[in-house]
């Protein structure tokens, strides 16, 4: 019989086991975050190269491009050695990675200290959602998966007005962000363990191998996983100069602006459960490109800092839901054995997206101005969500 005290112990342990997961989980938009309120005066600093207007926004985006090329590795590695051991060697990597922007006084070096933080985070994140696939079932994990979308994205609001302050000192003062990824060892170490896989080892053999069917749908998950992040990631990497396009160069109002986007998302993804028992996933998505395409609609046509945040306000629900209904979409089709591999791919479209974002901007920003891109992406958006709402009423009609 358990007695009182060791029932509470359990229970004590798997609340510090689920706040280790969403703690760890906010590392995801750090990357980012760390320097998006300070590109304008890192792009001044580098001025003087040839296409600095170029190669100041792969600064922050690096990151990601070296995520999505690591995310099949990365994979591979979280169900070859383990879900935990790649979490703490992968945590202790990215810090090391990330403070070293401190030190690194080229633009080259930058980009390098930057690629191989990516390759770090995509080992945090394939490994920790895949936790929580492994962890947690049913209502449980919808709800975990929720509150870890929340928990990235309230990270990253407080990440992004943390570092908008520092950017007043220095673009260079917001790498110190990166050490936080130190401070969450304790907390890997103590409440994470390695789950079991249960079955013989033929059944598991023959789990290892995912069917064509499997990949075809991880597939197309990916494909959409990559589109809305090439237009979603327009806030980070787009937002401080869209804000000096109508008169407003503070870093600070940047970050505040962007941190109102990850507030939004914060409180989206913390309704996500309620959601989801009344939606199907292909009704989330539509509702929430349609929520998008707004929200950029209405930053493209705001005239001034006012109407910039509320547009924030409105467009960042659609990111914060988007996170959980896509990773349960993979975990919830694919088992313990080949999960790893699944949520690498998925990682790699969900981040090459990213950084694509600057590459499918740019050119319309410099035709144009940056409104305009906002403009393009939010009818896109609301094109998108067209579709699914179609699919939708198809499958009712069958």
């Amino acid at each position: 019989m358990t007695s009182p005290n060791t029932s509470a112990g359990i229970q004590a342990r798997g609340r510090l086991r689920v706040l280790t997961i969403l703690l760890t989980s906010s590392l995801a938009f750090l990357a980012p975050s760390a320097i998006a309120p300070g590109l304008p005066a890192l792009q001044a600093d580098f001025a003087h190269l040839d296409n600095a207007a170029f190669l100041s926004p792969l600064v922050l985006t690096m990151p990601m491009l070296f995520i999505a090329l690591a995310g099949p590795f990365a994979g591979y590695a979280v169900d070859r050695y383990g879900r935990r051991n790649m979490l703490m060697a992968s945590t202790v990597l990215y810090g090391l990675a990330g403070v070293s922007g401190l030190v690194v006084d080229s633009i080259v070096g930058l980009l390098i200290s930057r690629a191989l933080l990516g390759v770090f985070l995509a080992g945090i994140m394939t490994s920790v959602t895949a936790l929580i696939g492994d962890y947690f079932v049913g209502e449980e994990r919808n709800r975990v998966a929720g509150l870890q979308g929340a928990f990235m994205s309230l990270g990253t609001l407080t990440f992004v007005v943390v570092a908008g302050v520092l950017a007043e000192i220095h673009w260079r003062v917001g790498f110190t962000l990166f050490a936080v990824a130190f401070l969450l060892l304790p907390l890997i170490c103590l409440s994470l363990y390695e789950p079991e896989r249960g079955g013989t080892v033929q059944a598991n053999a023959a789990e290892s191998r995912p069917t064509l069917r499997q990949w075809s749908t991880i597939g197309l998950i990916g494909a959409l996983s990559f589109v809305f992040m090439i237009m979603m990631f327009m806030i980070p990497s787009q937002m401080a100069f869209f804000l000096v396009e109508i008169g407003v160069d503070d870093p600070t109002r940047a970050g505040l602006a962007i941190g109102l986007w990850n507030l939004s998302a914060g409180l989206a993804s913390l309704s996500y459960s309620r959601f989801r028992a009344r939606l199907s996933p292909e009704s989330i998505f539509a509702l929430l490109l349609a929520v998008g395409g707004v929200g950029y609609l209405m930053t493209g046509f705001s005239a001034n800092f006012t109407a910039a945040m509320i547009a924030m306000g409105v467009g960042g629900f659609s990111v914060g839901a988007f996170l959980p209904n896509i990773n349960l979409a993979i975990i919830s089709r694919t088992s313990m054995n080949v999960r790893g591999r699944a949520l690498g791919a998925l990682t790699t479209s969900f981040f090459l997206g990213q950084f694509f974002s600057p590459i499918w901007a740019v050119p319309i920003a410099a035709a144009s101005s940056v409104g305009h891109a906002f403009v393009v992406s939010g009818y896109i958006l609301l094109a998108m969500s067209a579709g699914f709402l179609l699919f939708v009423g198809y499958r009712r009609l069958r």
